[in-house]
């Protein structure tokens, strides 16, 4: 057996649980976390603004805050950096501020309370978890 094969078959962070990952790896799962935000930045905005009746219910806020989260978690996954743990999120608010930009004047998430709450909701929120859950966890070996 190759001693690189027994590299990545023994390879874990001391003490931490976490599988050492290859560079390759990281770069394929940025990759698909970024489709995977951008997609949901997208779909949010177009469904952004159902009703319920008479009543403008943004329910895709809410879903698309779940869904960056749930990205940035899997993203703490694959690494310890704060960096790539809030690339996801990062992504979600750049392609909404992509959006916004857009050719031809069009803004389909217009600036209002809507608007205002995608933004926290799917991009700004998550990227706090991101950046301070890290530090908010307590160490195990503090006693």
């Amino acid at each position: 057996m190759s001693a690189a094969a027994v590299d990545s078959a023994t390879d874990t962070d001391s003490g931490s649980g976490m599988r050492s990952v290859s560079t390759v790896e990281l770069s394929v799962a940025l990759v698909l976390l970024a489709v995977g935000a951008a997609t949901g930045c997208v779909l949010a905005a177009a469904w952004r603004t159902m009703w319920v009746g008479p009543v403008p219910f943004p329910i895709t806020v809410l879903v698309a805050g779940a869904w960056s989260l749930l990205l940035v978690r899997v993203a703490m996954m694959w690494s310890d950096r704060p960096m790539v743990a809030a690339f996801p999120a990062l992504v979600f608010t750049l392609t909404l501020i992509a959006l916004d930009l857009g050719p031809g004047g069009d803004m389909p998430v217009p600036i209002g309370l809507r608007g205002l709450a995608l933004l926290v909701f799917g991009g700004l929120i998550p990227l706090w978890v991101a950046a301070y859950s890290r530090s908010l966890t307590p160490d195990a070996h503090r006693g």
